[in-house]
């Protein structure tokens, strides 16, 4: 369900490297012809292989780079509720300025320029939210990689981002780090806080979850993650047409269905999957 206040609009934008003259003619389009509204409380999963352009509007959306418009370039021209959004990578030591979860969460108030009074508060909220409350003063290079993308997050949400944008966070991290960032950032979302989640791991999309799927700087698909992994009249889904590997629970399902079992919804869990056989 897409909700009614729009954070974001982009409309028919396209993106080049930023040169001029004749040498941006000659530049190969980074983003292609985007329209994508973004609305308050989705969380959308944005994916694509490397070089697709994932990177690319996620720096765009957070109000980074400028726009290649009817041949003419812009800058900064995207505009949201609150202004520039941080975003969160792959590898949260490179952006980390503190020492500590506390200390680096209130180093990115300072530099917003936050009023002094409000900051220890803000940070505080923020931590207990990311659940590192606990951990607030220990030293950065004892956490995990999972608590040092949680203090990244902490960041975003202490100056109060109308967004979270997460650029493959879970990438470099173990399997239970990844559940328990997943976990948090979902309880986030639950609350209202809306979640540009960038992967290439299709098994972390959810029923109900919003996919944008490019490709060579194209949008090709924009809707529920069931939609992107449904077979429709042709035999084929969405993912398969764009070169995707579906997770294994997906695949699964696929099986079934060739050998006549139905499904009401497409199961993209195995506690779906197995709830769904019991059924029939």
């Amino acid at each position: 369900m897409f909700l009614e206040k729009n954070l974001a609009e982009l409309s028919n934008v396209s993106v080049k490297p930023l040169t001029y003259g004749e040498q941006m003619k000659a530049q190969p389009y980074l983003l292609r012809n985007i329209s994508v509204t973004l609305a308050e409380g989705e969380w959308i999963n944005l994916i694509g292989r490397n070089g697709s352009g994932k990177s690319t509007l996620a720096r765009l959306i957070a109000g980074f780079g400028a726009l290649h418009v009817g041949g003419k370039v812009y800058k900064d021209q995207t505009r949201f509720v609150t202004g520039q959004v941080p975003i969160v990578l792959q590898q949260p030591d490179a952006s980390m300025v503190g020492s500590t979860p506390w200390e680096d969460v209130v180093m990115m108030l300072e530099q917003h320029g936050v009023e002094g009074s409000a900051i220890a508060g803000l940070a505080e909220e923020a931590l207990r939210q990311t659940s590192l409350h606990a951990r607030m003063h220990q030293a950065v290079e004892t956490l995990s990689g999972g608590q040092k993308q949680l203090t990244a997050i902490a960041g975003c949400l202490a100056v109060q981002s109308p967004m979270l944008i997460l650029d493959e966070v879970t990438a470099m991290l173990d399997p239970e780090a990844c559940m328990d960032v997943m976990e948090k950032v979902r309880e986030l979302n639950g609350r209202g806080v809306t979640v540009i989640w960038i992967t290439q791991k299709l098994e972390e999309l959810a029923a109900g979850d919003r996919v944008l799927a490019l490709a060579q700087g194209e949008l090709m698909f924009d809707g529920e993650a069931e939609r992107f992994f449904e077979r429709r009249a042709a035999g084929i889904s969405p993912c398969e047409k764009l070169g995707f590997t579906a997770p294994y629970v997906v695949q699964t399902a696929w099986e079934l269905e060739a050998l006549g079992v139905t499904f009401e919804q497409l199961p993209m869990t195995p506690e779906m999957l197995m709830k769904a056989v019991a059924e029939q």
